[in-house]
């Protein structure tokens, strides 16, 4: 069943000679239960796809449909309560509030989103899943970027969220923790039935996905 769907989406930035077209006629879908890689060089339109697709801007022209729902001209209040229960951000800044430890990060989404978050003991499992169990004290200055990645992603799968939308979500991992965070989504995929969007240039992690898709100029092709 698809849960994410764009339908001739489109972006122009600025006006006149200055106008900029990000995205052109982009049509995609992905199911529950998918893994889908979104492949292409810097500045190829990637970023702006994962934020319309996240109702973080709105396209141009075109739609964007959450679970059969046009979502494209909701209301900044009907887009932060989209995004708050079902869409879960993994970005390349990692956005952990500096001054909470690696534990008070998920005490601070039990206030944001009080219900449907894991239990207690699936977090404990997905922390040692990610090795960072040892770290629930620590500030994240006290992390390294690969620690900070992980406990981002850990955030990110904590509140529950039917769709997964992650920016270069290895970016600062060792090819040993690319294996266990490109396993992880995939089980995550199957075994909860949720769509996971990932774009990057890390081809490592193609051989954990339902799809592969490239993006040059602005126009998305599927990788066969």
């Amino acid at each position: 069943m698809a849960v994410i769907t764009l339908k001739d989406v489109s972006k122009i930035y600025g006006e006149g000679s200055a106008q900029v077209t990000a995205l052109h006629d982009v049509n995609f879908t992905a199911d529950k239960g998918s893994v889908v890689l979104i492949v292409g060089p810097s500045g190829a339109g990637k970023s702006t796809f994962l934020t319309i697709a996240g109702a973080l801007q709105r396209p141009t022209t075109g739609k964007v449909e959450i679970e059969d729902q046009d979502v494209t001209n909701i209301s900044p209040r009907q887009a932060d309560k989209l995004r708050l229960n079902k869409i879960g951000f993994v970005l390349q800044a990692y956005n952990l509030v500096p001054y909470l430890t690696v534990s008070q990060q998920f005490e601070l989404v039990d206030k944001v989103k009080k219900e449907n978050n894991m239990s207690h003991e699936d977090l404990e499992k997905l922390f040692k899943q990610l090795g960072i169990e040892k770290l629930v004290k620590k500030y994240p200055k006290e992390l390294s970027g690969g620690q900070k990645q992980r406990v981002a992603i850990a955030r990110a799968l904590y509140a529950n969220p039917q769709i997964i939308l992650a920016d270069e979500p290895t970016a600062s991992l060792d090819s040993q923790k690319v294996e266990e965070v490109g396993k992880l989504f995939k089980d995550l995929a199957q075994q909860q039935d949720k769509a996971i969007l990932i774009v990057t240039h890390d081809m490592r992690l193609a051989k954990y996905t339902n799809k592969v898709y490239e993006m040059v100029d602005g126009s998305l092709t599927e990788k066969k």
